[in-house]
């Protein structure tokens, strides 16, 4: 049964990253108008000093739980693919990291941290493809999304690279899980963000934070936020498509009014470059789509809960 109580291990492992990352939580003054960026010298600390090993040598939540610290920084680092979802679609072998996660169909199209990865796996449906990803390879894609965007400048041939036979699903699943922690992680941390700012800009001589209706608006974002985590969490825990795919319906699905409400109360600059918001919030708009989008997941939820059911009642119809 999950416990959302750490335990001692957990609470030391994220306390050992609250330590390395607390150093880096500020972003250089020359980049604080960017749409995103990427801290390499972070990456490298965190590889050498094993975090991104934590799915091989320890478990799959406690990988996630590195993800969810790292994804709250208004930095970024990539822990989601290279940490999670490659560990467990390969788990006796490690790749060349940063990993990049790729939907076959749309190879031609710019894609998020292509410009940083050594190493893609390429969503096929029902198998994977492996693609080593060389720096001259792939050209970068000026985004408003705060990840590193990038494409190919010719795309691969799938049928030149290594293929895991039978592993699409499992790629699907823990790429929801891993999105799912990034998008609650990242609300969390634009949530904080918020009332801090609410406690300070006034209208009317009083803090917007002091108003009722307001209030209950950042509890309601925090619900979701919250409640994405522990989904998130559960997911990770058990291993079960199915948690997987209710996680990311969750996750993806609220996301429009989180949108509103965050940029809302920032008077509209968290949709500029003006404050730090747009670090949060153009990274969880950019996991709205991914591995088939709410509505990919929300199917495949109905599908495993309630196919049998559907062909069942089919079956007794007809007899009757």
């Amino acid at each position: 049964m999950m416990d959302f109580q750490l335990t001692e291990d957990q609470e030391a492992l994220v306390a050992a990253l609250q330590s390395i990352l607390q150093d880096h939580r500020e972003l250089p003054q020359s980049e604080r108008f960017s749409f995103s960026y990427f801290n390499a010298g972070l990456q490298g600390i965190l590889a050498d000093a094993g975090f991104l090993d934590a799915a091989r040598d320890i478990g799959p939540l406690e990988a996630a739980l590195v993800v969810s610290e790292t994804a709250q920084l208004p930095i970024f680092v990539e822990t989601s693919a290279t940490g999670l979802v490659a560990p467990m679609v390969l788990p006796g072998e490690r790749l060349e990291g940063p990993v990049a996660l790729i939907e076959a169909r749309s190879l031609a199209k710019a894609h998020r941290n292509l410009p940083i990865a050594r190493t893609a796996l390429v969503d096929m449906g029902d198998d994977v493809a492996i693609l080593p990803v060389a720096a001259d390879a792939v050209e970068a894609v000026e985004s408003i999304y705060a990840y590193p965007y990038g494409r190919f400048v010719s795309p691969p041939v799938l049928a030149d690279a290594r293929i895991l036979r039978g592993a699409g699903p499992r790629l699907r699943l823990w790429w929801r899980i891993a999105l799912s922690i990034e998008i609650a992680s990242a609300a969390l941390a634009a949530i904080d963000f918020t009332i801090d700012y609410v406690k300070q800009r006034k209208v009317f001589g009083r803090a917007i934070g002091s108003f009722q209706t307001v209030q209950h608006r950042l509890v309601q974002c925090r619900a979701f936020a919250l409640a994405s985590h522990y989904l998130a969490m559960r997911a990770a825990w058990s291993g079960e498509a199915v948690h997987a795919d209710l996680a990311a319906t969750h996750a993806q699905q609220g996301i429009g009014k989180l949108m509103f409400d965050l940029h809302q109360f920032h008077g509209g600059m968290g949709v500029t470059t003006e404050h730090l918001l747009h670090f949060w919030t153009y990274r969880i708009r950019a996991l709205q789509a991914e591995a088939g989008g709410v509505h990919g997941a929300a199917l495949a939820v109905a599908d495993r809960l309630w196919a049998d059911d559907a062909v069942d009642s089919g079956a007794a119809a007809q007899v009757a």
